[in-house]
């Protein structure tokens, strides 16, 4: 996730460290020597012109390779995505007593009655999970500071709109980089964290078949970091951290358990999460860190992820644009349409905070392990795939638009035909028990996508809801089951 920083061009022999050329004078052996030339030195008027013009152009150089400052008011659904490189707006500046007290203010708890709560570093707090979780925590009076670079895989606008949310709230989000040493190390310093919630990573499947470096850099380097700078914190804090889902890999025993085997990525996203797993076991069996690691099904709502099928198959419905649906070979001729456990984000985040509230102590300190410390593995899912198609026909309902789908064979770029969480374990141990069906979830989503990016068809649809009676509030209401 780190930005790439390259050194300003110069010549070789500076790079070098060479000293500059020496003038060349020729000795002339005549018997005749020759007149001697008289040099004017240069007026003054010619000195300030000269370097008139050298002003002028290093000013004309700067203002048109300067990036643009302005940011983007609203996200847009049709913003290309780019790359993982931290947005241009986004100028790491941190340090100094004011940013200090700023840091202090926001991680620290204020709970009613004086009562003990959590101070909790939450990383990627400005992306989809981190921003909710974040709001979920401050809601409760906990410390609460975010970290996130706002990089440009999708809109940076939509994590600004998120971050605007968390600063109405009282959380302070850090710009700045995972995989920082050095700011993470003064974050440690300045605040005495009790908690880590690790949600910064790169995210999407399929974009790893574009830029795989990325998924490296954030998944694996980007924990690293975090770790490093955990089990060199004192006191140590606890760390829950979002795995995935994907790491089942081609396992076909359904539904997924965390006693399945894991070994089998299907993507290098996948293959950068179980990494992350492995990874996180040497931190807690070398430095005693508390490590929860939690493996999210397919998690939509409200402020979501461009880059998630409901979110564009909503925009390009509005659109009149055709949609793609997935088929995958279930052996043979037949074909079984993709089905996904589609996880409301409400219940993710109460996954999120029962794992929180749940994790035990870290036992390192000065870096040295002291004592065994907890490690855990948690399914976060809603435990109730739905077919993609059943997921359109409840769009098309909501929208009032009918899609046009193009029916294909799913490609080999990472995609799993099927996912279903057990999510046994995460109810006993966690008490984590989902309550919100896809119906349901998708029509508080819809209403925020019209609300946030077509605020016309919002209103025109709350009176048409309206003009229908006693009727609309069933059909807006939250009963019905049928998507389970």
């Amino acid at each position: 996730m780190a930005p790439q920083l390259t050194g300003a061009p110069g010549s070789a022999a500076a790079a070098a460290g060479a000293a500059p050329a020496k003038p060349q004078f020729h000795h002339y052996h005549h018997h005749h020597r020759l007149a001697p030339r008289h040099h004017h030195p240069p007026s003054l008027l010619s000195k300030l012109a000269f370097w008139s013009v050298c002003s002028l152009s290093l000013l004309l150089a700067f203002l048109l390779l300067a990036p643009s400052s302005a940011p983007s008011p609203r996200a847009s659904p049709d913003s290309p995505r780019r790359s993982l490189h931290a947005h241009p707006d986004s100028a790491a500046a941190w340090g100094g007593a004011a940013w200090e007290k700023k840091v202090r203010a926001s991680a620290r708890a204020r709970r009613p009655g004086g009562r003990a709560g959590l101070s909790v570093l939450v990383t990627g707090a400005a992306g989809f999970v981190g921003c909710h979780a974040a709001a979920a925590l401050r809601r409760r009076g906990d410390g609460v500071l975010g970290l996130d670079n706002f990089n440009d895989y999708y809109d940076p606008a939509l994590k600004r709109g998120r971050a605007a949310l968390l600063a109405r709230s009282g959380v302070y989000v850090v710009d700045g980089d995972i995989a920082d040493a050095e700011l993470l190390a003064k974050l440690f310093d300045v605040a005495p964290f009790t908690h880590v919630l690790h949600l910064a990573a790169q995210a999407g499947v399929r974009h790893a078949l574009v830029d795989p470096m990325s998924y490296v850099r954030a998944n694996v380097a980007g924990l690293v970091a975090l770790l490093e700078a955990a089990r060199a914190a004192d006191p140590q804090p606890a760390i829950v951290w979002a795995s995935s889902s994907s790491v089942y890999g081609l396992n076909s025993h359904v539904p997924f358990s965390e006693h399945d085997r894991t070994d089998r990525p299907a993507s290098l996203y996948a293959a950068t999460k179980k990494a992350g797993e492995e990874i996180a076991h040497v931190y807690n069996h070398i430095y005693g860190l508390s490590l929860t690691a939690l493996r999210f099904f397919t998690v939509y709502g409200p402020w979501g992820r461009p880059d998630m099928a409901y979110f564009f198959f909503t925009r390009d419905i509005l659109a009149g644009r055709p949609i793609t649906v997935y088929e995958s070979s279930g052996g043979g001729t037949h074909q079984t349409t993709i089905s996904r456990d589609f996880t409301y984000i409400d219940d993710i985040v109460k996954g999120c905070i029962g794992a929180l509230d749940t994790a035990g102590r870290s036992t390192g300190s000065g870096g040295k392990k002291r004592g065994p410390a907890p490690f855990r593995t948690y399914n976060l899912g809603n435990t109730s795939p739905v077919p993609v198609t059943q997921l359109v026909d409840l769009l098309e309902k909501m929208l009032k638009v009918k899609a046009v789908r193009r029916v294909v064979k799913m490609p080999r770029n990472g995609d799993v035909p099927y996912t279903h969480a057990n999510i046994s374990l995460a109810q006993r141990e966690l008490g984590y028990r989902p309550s919100t069906d896809l119906q349901t979830g998708l029509k508080k989503f819809v209403r925020w996508y019209l609300e946030y990016y077509n605020p016309e068809l919002a209103v025109k649809q709350k009176q048409h809801g309206s003009s229908n009676g006693k009727g609309s509030r069933g059909r807006n209401g939250s009963t019905s089951s049928s998507a389970r």
